[in-house]
């Protein structure tokens, strides 16, 4: 088989810088949407009042999950990140070609 198994290495770590700004991005507007909502709910009563707290708290709930994947995703990419830095060292070092 000649098919050939690549990493782009600066990619990768452009990708990992990405997830991180994005997921600082997503913790802020979570925080600010709930300063945001906690000045409308603190003068609103009533059904609707309860139906969008309600509706609010799943997607709170939602959006932290998708902030905690993000997370994840993030510190996979890192991790393989530096296994693949590792790695080309590693070789590099066998073949004799460390310092170029």
């Amino acid at each position: 088989m000649t098919d050939q198994y690549r990493v782009d290495l600066a990619h990768l770590d452009t990708v990992t810088a990405q997830l991180e700004s994005l997921n600082g991005f997503v913790e802020e507007l979570l925080r600010e949407l709930e300063e945001r909502i906690a000045v409308v709910q603190r003068d609103w009563s009533g059904a609707a009042a309860d139906a969008h707290a309600a509706t609010h708290a799943q997607w709170i709930t939602a959006a932290a999950m998708i902030h905690g994947e993000l997370a994840k995703v993030k510190t996979a990419a890192a991790a393989a990140l530096s296994s693949y830095d590792a790695g080309t060292a590693a070789n590099l070092s066998m073949l004799g070609r460390s310092g170029q």
